[in-house]
This record gives C-alpha cells, sequence and structure tokens, in this order.
C-alpha cells in the first residue's frame, strides 16, 4: 500500500471515529436536556402545589373569618377540590422524580459501561 492508500485509510479511520464521538456527544446533549426538562417540569408542579396550598389556605381563611364557620373540613365547599388538585400535582411531581431518578440510573450505567469497554 503506497503513501496515498494509507493516508485515505488513515483519514477514513479519523472520520468514522469522529461520527462516532459526535454520536454520542449528540446522545449525550439529549440526555442531559431530557433531565433538563424533567427538573423544570418538576420546579413547575411544585410552583403549581404551592399556588394550590395558597388557595386552600385562602378558602380556609375565608370560611373561618369570613363566613364565620367553627371549624374547616373536607365537607367545606371548595375544599375537597383543592385537595383533591393538590394530590393530583403531587402524584405528577413523583411521577417525574421516578423518570428523572431512571434517566440519571441509566446515565450512570452508561458511564460506567463505557470507562469499563474503554479500559
Amino acid at each position: 500500500m503506497d503513501f496515498w492508500d494509507r493516508m485515505k485509510v488513515a483519514m477514513e479511520k479519523g472520520l468514522d471515529g469522529s461520527r462516532e464521538l459526535l454520536g454520542k456527544a449528540k446522545d449525550r446533549a439529549q440526555d442531559l436536556g431530557e433531565r433538563g426538562v424533567l427538573r423544570l417540569e418538576i420546579m413547575q408542579l411544585e410552583n403549581q402545589a404551592e399556588k394550590l396550598i395558597g388557595k386552600l389556605g385562602a378558602r380556609t381563611y375565608e370560611a373561618l373569618v369570613k363566613e364565620k364557620r367553627l371549624q374547616v373540613d373536607r365537607d367545606t365547599e371548595g375544599v375537597t377540590e383543592l385537595i383533591g388538585e393538590i394530590d393530583g400535582v403531587r402524584e405528577r411531581i413523583r411521577e417525574k422524580e421516578a423518570a428523572l431518578e431512571i434517566a440519571m440510573t441509566q446515565e450512570r450505567g452508561e458511564t460506567s459501561g463505557q470507562s469499563s469497554s474503554e479500559s
């Protein structure tokens, strides 16, 4: 094999290696993006839960002070609905946190797998 043939083979190997490296980098960026989206969604849901809890507090205040009720319970108008909404948001937060944990566990597995295969 002459010099130019060897150079051509070396360049093709270099291009294949670059393609593989870029593919891995793209996958990694996508994983980071997915995790970032999950974290953002969790924060948004937590904010939504805080607002609902504030509404529940306001409804409780209104019932006790403005309506002069002696107590507030689940049967108080508006309370059951708000508690249901809060519970729904909390469940969605748990789901997103579980998805985030899975994504992070998979990443750790892939990272440790890459390290051992590269060694």
